[in-house]
């Protein structure tokens, strides 16, 4: 699920909810929506948060291989 995927990148990167929020530039309750499940990202905050942190879009919304593997 891509609402796991953002929580672990988050997490990964020692950033609360509010933190990543204004990172990526969306309200807190969104990224909240969005782990949780309620709301699905569309492509370009996708695409915008890959870039940010050096991860894979694909494996940002389809799982498809892990973060790491990403040049």
């Amino acid at each position: 699920m891509v609402g796991e995927r953002i929580r672990r990148l988050r997490e990964e990167h020692g950033l609360s909810i509010d933190e990543f929020a204004k990172k990526i530039g969306v309200p807190a309750s969104r990224i909240s929506e969005i782990e949780s499940g309620k709301l699905e990202p569309c492509d370009a905050t996708l695409v915008y948060i890959s870039k940010l942190f050096n991860v894979s879009f694909r494996w940002l919304k389809e799982g498809e291989r892990e973060p790491a593997q990403v040049a």
